[in-house]
């Protein structure tokens, strides 16, 4: 079971005029299984709050802590927030030329785990995956994210979830849809058992 506890979160940027507070207090629980969206207009404090939990440098939390289960990820750095678990969608997701998305995904689930998986146990898992996915095997050989569709970004980051299996995933994106007629964009923060697979 995986829970993610936010208390009393406050969160600043840096602007021109010095650091604006853009959380003031946030409180919120996600249990193993539930899924949250956040609704707001722009600049509410929605990819914030994703990118402070995240450990992105330009957002400071200036109080407030955020637990992951039994341990503090707001003292975490990067990395050991994604090794306890967390995940963060992109809005925006980089193109990286000459990296193709098989060798970014083991390495990803080398830096987690600490450890390389087994090769061949590696390509069936990612295969499998795929499958489930729809997705075409040659995609696995493409540069990430180097001309690929919205979708197929999108289509990417679902199967980095299915592969790393992190437990909490805040996901900030325009294109996450709840309603079609909301004139809100969204974040949508999702929690799981870290044995199941998205």
């Amino acid at each position: 079971m995986s829970t993610l506890r936010i208390k009393d979160l406050h969160v600043s940027v840096e602007t021109a005029e010095g650091p604006k507070e853009i959380l003031k207090g946030v409180n919120l629980t996600i249990n193993s299984g539930e899924i949250h969206a956040i609704m707001g207009p722009n600049g509410s404090g929605k990819s914030t709050m994703a990118y402070a939990l995240a450990g992105h440098p330009d957002y400071e939390i200036t109080s407030g802590e955020a637990w992951l289960d039994d341990q503090l990820i707001t003292e975490m750095s990067v990395d050991e927030r994604a090794k306890a678990g967390l995940f963060l969608a992109m809005q925006y997701p980089v193109e990286v030329a000459g990296v193709s998305v098989s060798n970014f995904l083991r390495t990803a689930k080398t830096a987690i785990d600490g450890q390389a998986p087994a090769l061949r146990s590696w390509v069936k898992e990612m295969k499998t995956s795929m499958e489930n996915l729809r997705m075409d095997p040659d995609f696995a050989e493409r540069d990430v994210n180097v001309g690929f569709s919205g979708g197929e970004k999108k289509r990417l980051e679902i199967l980095q979830m299915e592969l790393l299996k992190p437990s909490t995933s805040p996901t900030p994106a325009s294109t996450l849809t709840l309603c079609a007629s909301c004139p809100r964009e969204s974040t949508a923060f999702t929690a799981r058992p870290a044995a199941a697979s998205c």
